[in-house]
């Protein structure tokens, strides 16, 4: 894998934080922002998801729905 090198300024704080974390997880600072940004990345839904795609109409707005069935349970 090619690699950069790269500065980051963060807070004293911050920057303890995450080389405790790393000691504690058996890792190391770089490997723990290579995880981060690759988490960043937009993913592709799960396959086992694709299949609730399209359910409900597009025209159905879900915060009336569930207002409108708060309403009708409360009365």
């Amino acid at each position: 894998m090619k690699t950069m090198e790269r500065t980051v300024q963060l807070p004293e704080e911050a920057a303890q934080l995450l080389e405790i974390y790393a000691k504690e997880h058996a890792t190391s600072v770089p490997d723990l922002l290579t995880r981060y940004a690759r988490r960043l990345q937009p993913r592709a839904p799960h396959p086992d998801n694709l299949k609730f795609t399209g359910t409900v109409p597009a025209d159905i707005s879900a915060r009336e729905e569930h207002r409108q069935h708060l309403e009708r349970k409360h009365r």
